[in-house]
Order: C-alpha cells, then sequence, then structure tokens
C-alpha cells in the first residue's frame, strides 16, 4: 500500500473518531445513539491502528533509516562485511528495500561493494578494529603504549605511534 493511500485512510479515521464522539455526546440526551457512537469510534480506531501501523513500516523501509540498521547490525555482527542475504534475514525488509539502503551507503561513500567467490559483500572500513602500537622506525622494535618514548633504547631511533 502506498504512503499516501495510508495517510488518506489516517485522515478518515481521524474524522471517523471525532464523528464518534459527537454521537457519544448527543447519546446523553437519546441514549440510542450509543450503538452508532461505538461503532462509529471502534471503526474510527480500527482504521487509525492499521494506518499507523503501515506508516511505521513505510518509514522503517525508508532507505535513509535502514541504512543506520544496517551499519549496526554490521556493527553488532562483529565483522567490518555484510551481504544482502544477512541484511535481508537481520533486518526482515523485502530484498528492493535492503539493496536501495546499501547502495545509499556506497554512493555516500561509508562502505564499499566486494566481490568474493560466487557473493557481493559489503564492507565497512569504519568498522575495522585498529591496533596501535609504538615502533621504532629504524629498528622496528615495538614497546608498550602506554610507556612515553620518543626515542628507541635500542638504535636511537625514533619511536612513533603507528595505526594497524
Amino acid at each position: 500500500m502506498k504512503r499516501s493511500a495510508a495517510i488518506v485512510i489516517l485522515l478518515i479515521s481521524i474524522i471517523l473518531l471525532a464523528i464518534g464522539l459527537v454521537f457519544l455526546c448527543a447519546a446523553t440526551q437519546q441514549p440510542n445513539r450509543y450503538f452508532l457512537a461505538f461503532v462509529l469510534l471502534a471503526f474510527g480506531a480500527g482504521l487509525a491502528i492499521w494506518s499507523g501501523l503501515i506508516l511505521r513500516r513505510w518509514r522503517t523501509l525508508d532507505p535513509e533509516n535502514l541504512s543506520d540498521a544496517i551499519t549496526s547490525l554490521a556493527r553488532r555482527s562483529g565483522h567490518d562485511e555484510i551481504s544482502l542475504s544477512q541484511v535481508i534475514g537481520g533486518l526482515s525488509v523485502p530484498d528492493e528495500a535492503a539493496q536501495a539502503a546499501l547502495d545509499l551507503l556506497v554512493n555516500r561513500g561509508q562502505c564499499r561493494r566486494e566481490r568474493r567467490h560466487d557473493r557481493t559483500v559489503y564492507v565497512f572500513p569504519g568498522l575495522k578494529e585498529s591496533i596501535v602500537v609504538r615502533r621504532c622506525v629504524h629498528c622496528g622494535s615495538e614497546f608498550n603504549v602506554r610507556d612515553t618514548l620518543h626515542e628507541c633504547p635500542n638504535c636511537g631511533g625514533e619511536v612513533k605511534l603507528i595505526r594497524e
């Protein structure tokens, strides 16, 4: 169902709820209007709930919102890559919506598409864990990162923090 149709149904449900409330107020004078008031209120509430669920699903399937969910799914998986089938299974979304969100992430530069054997994966370089080491640029000796060394005790070369 299209989003505009869900919005129209939501507006109709608001009108039915308003008319139901008017009939409920009128039922204080004429008790035979209670039945019609409750029917209008029940039908209006049902339509409002149904259209609200449809609109929430549309918002969930929006590529902008879905791309955030894909990034958090990749982060939770502990890897820096994810496939289309993992997105579809992990988020329970249609493949067209998942592909649109992945394409949005690729266009933004947040991930890149790579071909691995018989499948395509999406690699998130920002999710890779990096290790920082303190290393001598001359002899390659490694030291504890907590130590504040600027000169290698072995060769006298410069010691730098290097991200791997």
